[in-house]
This record gives C-alpha cells, sequence and structure tokens, in this order.
C-alpha cells in the first residue's frame, strides 16, 4: 500500500474533526472581533430595558436597531472580509441587508451566512476577469462586476434566503422551546463537554447557541443558551480537583488554570487537563447538567453571550431578576464537577498523566515520511520545494529559509519557496509541511506526481537534514552544481519592519495566550496592525500551534487577516522563565505581521539564528534589547 492511503487510513477518524473545528474557527473568527459590540448591546440591554435595572424608554430606544442592524452587518462585513479582504467585505454588508430586510428576526445567522458566501462569490468573479481585463479599464470593470453582483445577491437574499434561514431559525426555536418546556435542556451536556475540549467551543457558542439566545432575549429579555457554553462554573470546580486530587505537572498547574477560566474566561486552559485524563469529560458533564437545571429551576440567563466566559462577565450580563439564579447555577455546576473529578481521581490508576495527547509526533512523522526516505515511492528530479503552512507568513518562511541554507551549503540546484497551503503553485515537486496540517494539504494538491514530506517543527534544523539527503539520492549527480538556488527570501530588509521599541525584555506570563497578546500589543502599538490582527494570531493557534520548536513561539495572523496589516511588522518578546506553548517552553515570542513579502528577509535572518538552540539560549540570557539584536545580527536603529 503506498504512502498515501496508509496515512489516510490512519487519519481518517480525525478528518471529520478537524474539518468541524476548521469551521468552527472560522465561526468565531466572524464574531470574535466584533465581541465588544456584543458586549456594549448587552450592557444597554441589561440597563435600559423596561425589565432592566434602570428602565429608559428613551435610551432603550437604542436596543433593537443595534441588534437589527448594527450587529448583524458587522458580521456579515468581517465574514466577507476573512474571504476576500475589503470587496468582500463590503459586498458581504450588502448581502446581509437583504436577509434583514426579508424578515421580521434579528438576522445573526443569516450574516454568518451571506457575509462569506457574497466574499466568495466577489473572489470567484475577481478571478475571472484578473486576466482579461484590459489596461485602463481596471477599475470600470471592478466597480460594475461588484455592483453587478450585489445586485444579483442583495435581490436573491431579500427575495428567497433571507425567508428560508428564518424558516430554519423558526424550526430550531421551536425545538428549543419544546426541550426548555419539557426541561430537558441539562441533557444537551451530554454533546456539549466532548465538543468543548475538543476546541469545538467557539462552534457551538458562536454558531448555534447565539442566534438562538438573541432570538430569545427579544421575546422574554434574557436567555439560558448564552451560558450553555460560555458558563465557566463546571471547568473550573473539575480543575479545582485536580489541583487536590491530581498528581505531577496537572495538579501543580491546575490552580493557575482554575483562576485564569473563572475569572479570566479563557475556558480554553481547562481542554489540556481533560486531554491528559479524558474520563474528567464525565465530570464537566455533570457539572454543565447540574447548571442547566439550576438555570432552568430558578430563572437564570443573561442578555447576551458573556465574553470572555467569566464569573463577572455572566454578573455584568445579568439582567434584574436573574442574578440569584445564574450565581446558583455557576457555584452548583462548580460543586457538582469537582465532586465528580474527585471521585474519578481517587478511585481510578494514579500516574504521573503530565503529557497531553500527542498531535504531530515523531513517531506520526517518521511512519509518514519512512517509505519516500527509503526510496520505496518512485521520483523524479526534484526541482522545486515549497514549505507550507496555514498562513504562509511566518513558521513556513522560517522552514524555507533554513531548508534552503541547508540546501545552498549542499550545493543542490532546487528553488526552495513558502507558501499558504491554498496557494501552493503547481508544479511542484516536493511539499513540506506540519503533521497536523499534511492531510488537509495532501487533499487540494496531491495530483499523484507531487510527493509530501510531514515535519513536527519548522525550525528544528535536524529535520530539514532529512529532506537534503531525499534530493541528493533523488537527483544523484545531476543535483550537484555550483550554488543556484532561486533567491526566494529578500536581502534583510532594514527600516522601521524592526526597531529596538520593537523588543520587550524580561517579560513573565502565566499563559501562551498573555504572550500572544503581549506580541501583537506591540505591533498594534507601532502601528503596524489593528487590534483584529492580534484576534487572529489567537484563533491561528487554537487552529495549528504557533510553537514551532528550540523554544521559540511565532504567532501571526490567519489566512485572510492580511487586510488588518497597515505595514510589515516584526516584535520580540524575551521571556526568560518560558512560557508553556502546549507542553512546550518557549523563551521567545516572535509577532509577525507581513505584507508583500517584506518581512520575509528579516524572518530568513531570524530562522537561521534561532535553528541553532544554543543562540536562543543566548537571547534568553540576554540583558539589553541591543544584545538580542546583536545576536539576531540586526542594525540598531
Amino acid at each position: 500500500m503506498n504512502q498515501a492511503k496508509t496515512h489516510v487510513r490512519q487519519k481518517r477518524n480525525t478528518d471529520t474533526l478537524r474539518r468541524v473545528q476548521k469551521f468552527g474557527n472560522f465561526l468565531s473568527g466572524m464574531v470574535m472581533p466584533n465581541l465588544g459590540v456584543f458586549v456594549a448591546w448587552g450592557l444597554l440591554t441589561a440597563l435600559f430595558i423596561p425589565t432592566g435595572y434602570l428602565p429608559n424608554e428613551y435610551l432603550a430606544a437604542l436596543v433593537t436597531p443595534i441588534i437589527t442592524y448594527a450587529l448583524p452587518l458587522l458580521i456579515g462585513f468581517t465574514g466577507g472580509r476573512l474571504v476576500h479582504g475589503m470587496r468582500g467585505g463590503a459586498i458581504g454588508v450588502l448581502a446581509t441587508m437583504g436577509v434583514i430586510v426579508g424578515s421580521d428576526i434579528p438576522m445573526l445567522t443569516g450574516a454568518m451566512i451571506m457575509g462569506p458566501l457574497a466574499g466568495y462569490l466577489m473572489k470567484k468573479v475577481d478571478r475571472f476577469f484578473e486576466s482579461r481585463v484590459k489596461v485602463g479599464f481596471e477599475m470600470l470593470i471592478s466597480n460594475f462586476s461588484m455592483g453587478i453582483l450585489g445586485l444579483g445577491i442583495v435581490l436573491a437574499a431579500y427575495v428567497a434566503i433571507g425567508p428560508v434561514i428564518q424558516g430554519l431559525i423558526a424550526v430550531l426555536s421551536s425545538g428549543v422551546d419544546w426541550v426548555l418546556a419539557h426541561n430537558l435542556l441539562p441533557l444537551v451536556a451530554v454533546f456539549v463537554a466532548p465538543a468543548q475540549v475538543l476546541f469545538l467551543n467557539n462552534a457551538i457558542n458562536h454558531g448555534i447557541m447565539a442566534p438562538l439566545g438573541i432570538a430569545q432575549v427579544d421575546e422574554v429579555g434574557r436567555s439560558i443558551l448564552f451560558l450553555v457554553d460560555a458558563n465557566p462554573g463546571p471547568s473550573v470546580g473539575t480543575l479545582l480537583a485536580i489541583s487536590i486530587f491530581g498528581v505531577g505537572m496537572a495538579k501543580n498547574t491546575a490552580p493557575m488554570a482554575a483562576l485564569i477560566a473563572g475569572v479570566g474566561g479563557i475556558g480554553e486552559v481547562y481542554f489540556p487537563f481533560v486531554l491528559m485524563n479524558p474520563k474528567l469529560v464525565f465530570a464537566t458533564m455533570g457539572g454543565i447538567a447540574t447548571s442547566l437545571a439550576m438555570f432552568t429551576l430558578f430563572d437564570g440567563g443573561t442578555v447576551a453571550t458573556p465574553s470572555p466566559g467569566s464569573i463577572f462577565a455572566i454578573i455584568a450580563l445579568t439582567p434584574n431578576g436573574s442574578l440569584f439564579g445564574n450565581l446558583i447555577g455557576f457555584f452548583a455546576g462548580m460543586a457538582v464537577s469537582f465532586l465528580i473529578a474527585a471521585l474519578l481521581l481517587k478511585t481510578g490508576k494514579r500516574g504521573t498523566a503530565d503529557t497531553a495527547l500527542a498531535d504531530g509526533s515523531v513517531e506520526e512523522r517518521e511512519n509518514f515520511n519512512r517509505k519516500l526516505v527509503a526510496g520505496e515511492v518512485p521520483m523524479s528530479t526534484i526541482k522545486r520545494i515549497v514549505v507550507a503552512c496555514d498562513a504562509g507568513m511566518g513558521s513556513s518562511a522560517m522552514g524555507a529559509s533554513i531548508l534552503k541554507s541547508k540546501i545552498r551549503k549542499a550545493m543542490l540546484d532546487v528553488e526552495v519557496t513558502n507558501s499558504k497551503i491554498e496557494e501552493i503553485p503547481p508544479g511542484v515537486d516536493l511539499i513540506v509541511t506540519h503533521t497536523k496540517l499534511i492531510d488537509r494539504t495532501m487533499k487540494q494538491h496531491d495530483d499523484g506526481v507531487v510527493k509530501f514530506m510531514a515535519i513536527t517543527s519548522f525550525v528544528e534544523a535536524p529535520q530539514f537534514d532529512e529532506i537534503v539527503e531525499l534530493v541528493k539520492r533523488v537527483n544523484g549527480s545531476n543535483g550537484s552544481v555550483a550554488a543556484t538556488v532561486v533567491p526566494t527570501l529578500e536581502d534583510p530588509v532594514g527600516g522601521d519592519v524592526i526597531t529596538p521599541r520593537n523588543v520587550e525584555m524580561n517579560r513573565s506570563f502565566t499563559t501562551k495566550s498573555e504572550a500572544i497578546s503581549a506580541a501583537g500589543e506591540i505591533l498594534v502599538r507601532e502601528g503596524y496592525v489593528t487590534e483584529a490582527y492580534v484576534t487572529s494570531m489567537h484563533a491561528r493557534d487554537k487552529d495549528v500551534s504557533v510553537y514551532v520548536g528550540n523554544h521559540v513561539a511565532i504567532p501571526h495572523g490567519q489566512n485572510g487577516s492580511e487586510g488588518e496589516i497597515l505595514r510589515s511588522g516584526v516584535s520580540i518578546v524575551q521571556v526568560p522563565e518560558g512560557v508553556l506553548f502546549n507542553g512546550d517552553l518557549a523563551y521567545l515570542v516572535i509577532g509577525i505581521a507581513g505584507r508583500d513579502g517584506e518581512h520575509l528577509g528579516l524572518l530568513s535572518q531570524i530562522a537561521e539564528v534561532c535553528s541553532d538552540e544554543s543562540q536562543v539560549e543566548r537571547m534568553r540570557q540576554a540583558a539589553t534589547t541591543d544584545e538580542i539584536l546583536e545576536i539576531l545580527a540586526l542594525k540598531v536603529s
């Protein structure tokens, strides 16, 4: 059996999950940049509606227009922009307006459909005309193509799509009403608890519960559905049990994770603990069911999705008369999950349980590469290699730089480039990517000719030695020529891509999320990116870890975040004590924001240095900004 078939069989059970995760991340990418507006609307509702804390008919007049127009249009714009930049965002607004006017309920779900759909259609139209427009007619065609497509899609949204979506929401709402009327809501915990720890929380929260919850708020002024996923009480209870009855690293780190989850509202810190010990999902399941039962019994609910999912956010968005029910639900869920988790930990087999489930293990990489490395797969001469990653601006650029250096030193006539997965050009002989991305890459580019190799780190130099040896063997004597590697990474750039102000020394963080935010905040502060780009950096890490090996993490935005980059820039955060990225300590966190390849020369230089772990250690011990820049051989300006 060939390499591809063997690997696809091994990964078949995870394929659907990854697709759903990617879908959940996309939904999150539409909602997350606009969550502050949701919170503002929620506070406005909690304060000024007739049943609010400070009823005010004049100010309450703002509530309906915001939920009817502002929020759906924001989501439609964001969804369209994720697919096709500003043009996608603009036509996404127009398409969303069609479903808003064509229905009499808040169209958040419609916006999540129409925004990306309109952006996708606009992208296809633009690509069709890309090579067919004569010089001088570009603006005319650009405007009229959007106008004609916009007319068609807004009419379709108004006449057909909007009513269909409204009918679908009505069916779902009826189902939710039936569940609530028969007091069966706690049963959804059976599905929610395992979905959470598989990082599907965003798909549940923003894709399903939020639109239905907003419809309920419009009717009764509150909704329990906002608390199905966002209530941190059950996960905090499980973490507290691990703090007392757990072992090893899990026990030592669980107390801080409980604080972060409950007070900070970052629920993702809880997921790895259950992945380490999967039976604990039953503890959280019991806690969620208990919380939902208490919310139902004592008239709990909020006016919007608590974001982040913190106890303080829940209190802030609790309408008048529901605070007691929400607090009872929060603490009851915490107590039940604590008791179940304690019982499971005390009666189960005790071990170290200090490592999360393998994600891109060395064994997986070796199994995938084995036949290719052993020469059991026929190959023609390798002339073009692409190192690919999700966004194509950070991880793959560093990997390509290291591989390019090794190819040059071996005097091999091979072109090495980097690319995002979706934009790998035709005619490539070998594609190199992370084990976690290999399935996705093969499904898009496996034409029966191109070959694939998996890596588990984009900066650990020894992994690329295997690729160099493969090229030597396949190319034979024809591959050894004078250094003629195609220069795909520019010479190091100066200017303001990096300055001493972009480097922060001696920082410490409790979570990787804090470290990513710190790297992103530098880029925002210095005018390289918008705040939405930082959100995309976090989303990228949830999809594929930004830790690249050798104690280095390089957070950067997801596909579609290019519109949030104002100019190319790099930030460096030194973390001498290290911060955990899924079990790996990072001492350097390097934020990347690149436009038009302007950052690639600098990134190449950084990659060369960071491929040597001793140099990373030198930067970890560095006392000044200038010292770090000198180690990286960068000019101090």
